[in-house]
């Protein structure tokens, strides 16, 4: 069967892509499995296409493209193992192995078991592009969803808010966590998907008259100093705005009651140049900074927030602004799958180890939770509510919950201490249930050991460090200046 024009067309303009953005030897790789899909797909299924794509936007590297083309034909043996091995190499082989179909989930009508989040937690466990690739290929099942939704539809997007979102957000794959919410969103309640997309446009369409103007006065501020950025401003999405509402009982307006900016500048020390510009042309409101760049947060986040009081002749309403360098917002809005764009191999490669032990410790967790219920709150509570901030050993930072005591430090933090050993907080020897506050500085001192404590093994314990604070959820990133959603998508607000 002879291929439509228009398909031709995106093929050679996908490739066209491909061979701008990658090295030869990389590009040569997407082509050949490109390729491979063309010659070996059935007639209707074009998901590898639509999934390679998605991972290009995100600023994925050559394998994840390149193994998103070779995905469907494993699942629909249309090729084996073997096949991918010989002509794509072990790598690409290796993301693909135990990757199984993510259109599958449990039945919403029963509680979940134990194999089914065990499946899952192993189809994505190995490397960071497994994740990658099992949440591409269920955004993409999600968003092509027509409703009303059938009950395996449902069932897939109660799943993805329950399993895949914090994953994803851990992971600062900050796009694709906000895509599977509002995919989710519409499937679970088209009815209130429906109503906030009608009553949030007019609100929105007041607030970039704003925004438009308050960007012209801070890119005019940042000429006026000799500083070289762009400026971004924001709306919220709608599954935010639905959960908030939802968790405070707030009315729509009360909710989207402030409008924010993101400034993106060259350098660390330029991101604390333009907070003292901002300070110093708008009141900041007491409370409301945070320094992501001096602390970070544990999915690698790294930002400047503050608030200032409005200026009354363009808006009524709060203005947030986030500071931060061009690699922290790729960090942030593309997370593990931009890394090879701007880490040496040494980093990414030390980073996929990370991501790799704190995947294994999921499953450790899952294995040792009194049930699957119980492991998806404990995931919930780890990733999303806010944490004290505590200083280890070395300067390490741990997040930990609300109350958290000794004990849970040495457990989050992956510590085994020495039978003997003394453990400080803010220099007072201190008992395991003591209780932490935020800022505490905690040292464990082994009397019978020169090297002092170790970190456990990874195959001893396999618990991630810790799973990270919350990323509030709910904003849609846009480029005002163009009215437009920028070009690499929406970036997260932290």
């Amino acid at each position: 069967m002879c291929r439509d024009t228009l398909e031709l067309a995106d093929d050679s303009l996908f490739i066209e892509k491909i061979n701008q953005t990658f090295t030869a030897a990389e590009a040569d790789l997407v082509g050949r499995a490109h390729a491979f899909f063309i010659e070996n797909k059935c007639a209707d299924n074009s998901a590898g296409y639509h999934a390679a794509d998605l991972l290009f936007e995100q600023e994925a590297d050559a394998v994840s493209i390149a193994a998103s083309f070779l995905a469907p034909l494993l699942w629909h043996n249309l090729a084996s193992p073997d096949e991918i091995r010989d002509h794509f190499g072990p790598v690409v082989a290796a993301t693909l192995e135990n990757l199984h179909p993510p259109f599958t989930c449990h039945d919403g009508g029963r509680p979940y078991r134990h194999k089914e989040i065990q499946e899952i937690l192993d189809a994505i466990g190995g490397t960071p592009r497994k994740v990658l690739l099992f949440i591409s290929f269920r955004l993409l099942a999600l968003e092509c969803a027509t409703p009303p939704c059938s009950g395996a539809a449902r069932s897939m997007a109660q799943e993805t808010l329950d399993l895949l979102v914090p994953i994803a957000n851990r992971l600062s794959l900050g796009d694709l966590r906000r895509r599977l919410e509002d995919a989710c969103l519409r499937i679970l309640d088209p009815e209130q998907y429906a109503y906030l997309k009608e009553r949030v446009a007019p609100i929105q369409a007041e607030d970039d008259k704003c925004l438009k103007i308050l960007l012209d006065g801070v890119q005019r501020l940042l000429e006026n100093n000799g500083i070289a950025g762009r400026v971004q401003g924001r709306t919220k999405s709608l599954y935010g705005i639905h959960r908030k509402m939802t968790r405070t009982g707030r009315s729509l307006q009360e909710i989207m009651d402030r409008v924010g900016l993101r400034v993106i500048v060259a350098s660390v020390p330029e991101c604390y140049t333009v907070l003292g510009l901002l300070h110093a042309h708008f009141k900041p409101i007491p409370g409301t900074f945070d320094d992501y760049i001096g602390l970070p947060k544990d999915n690698g986040y790294q930002s400047l927030h503050t608030c200032v009081y409005p200026v009354r002749e363009i808006s009524h309403k709060p203005i947030e602004f986030q500071v931060r360098t061009e690699l922290m917002h790729m960090e942030a809005e593309h997370g593990t799958a931009a890394h090879w764009r701007y880490k040496s191999a040494s980093e990414a490669s030390d980073h996929d180890r990370r991501q790799a032990q704190w995947m294994r410790g999921l499953r450790h967790q899952h294995a040792e939770a009194p049930s699957s219920e119980a492991f998806v709150e404990l995931l919930h509570r780890q990733v999303f509510q806010d944490h004290l901030v505590v200083f280890g050993n070395g300067g390490r930072i741990v997040r930990l919950a609300e109350k958290a005591t000794v004990r849970d430090y040495l457990t989050i933090a992956n510590i085994e201490a020495p039978q003997g050993a003394a453990v400080k907080v803010n220099g007072r020897t201190a008992a395991l249930d003591h209780l932490l506050r935020d800022g505490d500085s905690i040292e464990v001192l082994a009397s019978d050991a020169p090297n002092g404590p170790l970190e456990k093994e990874a195959n001893k314990s396999d618990l991630p460090s810790t799973l990270g604070p919350a990323h509030p959820y709910g904003l849609d990133w846009y480029d005002v200046k163009l009215m437009r959603p920028t070009s690499r998508s929406k970036a997260q607000e932290n």
